[in-house]
């Protein structure tokens, strides 16, 4: 988002009590084989702690072998989310699905971190989250999430 935006944006909230806008961010990626259970719990608890601090939403399905992410939130905390998402050793070959798509409301706002470990294998459910506009990227989210009641 462009500074000129985040500020008028800012100030709108700030000043006019009108909504901020949301940055968002989607990818799919590939697990490393060897990813511990006990190493992704820590992954989900810490982003959740970071996504609370600091205004994030969101979602985190995993099918054992593929991630997909989307998160929701004020642009310098998606950007650092971000960081720490492609930085990450757990995956690899990131495709980056949304990259800073402005939104007024949160598709996904009472989650620090929605999680679902989904049972269906890769090959079907990436057709599935693959869709090209972005309301319909959410609305796929939406859906498999709503398969959890873990949330």
């Amino acid at each position: 988002m462009p500074i000129a935006c985040e500020f008028a944006c800012e100030f709108a909230w700030t000043v006019l009590g009108t909504p901020k806008l949301l940055e968002c961010y989607a990818y799919v990626s590939r697990a490393l084989p060897d990813l511990d259970p006990l190493e992704l719990s820590k992954i989900i608890v810490n982003s959740r702690g970071f996504n609370a601090a600091h205004g994030v939403t969101g979602v985190l399905l995993y099918d054992g072998a593929v991630f997909y992410q989307y998160i929701e939130g004020p642009h310098a905390a998606i950007a650092d989310a971000r960081g720490r998402i492609e930085a990450s050793r757990h995956h690899t070959d990131i495709e980056i699905l949304i990259d800073g798509t402005p939104r007024t409301s949160g598709a996904f706002s009472t989650w620090s971190l929605g999680y679902l470990m989904l049972d269906e294998p890769a090959h079907s459910l990436r057709a599935f989250v693959m869709p090209a506009d972005h309301a319909a990227l959410v609305s796929a989210f939406g859906a498999l999430a709503a398969k959890s009641d873990a949330m």
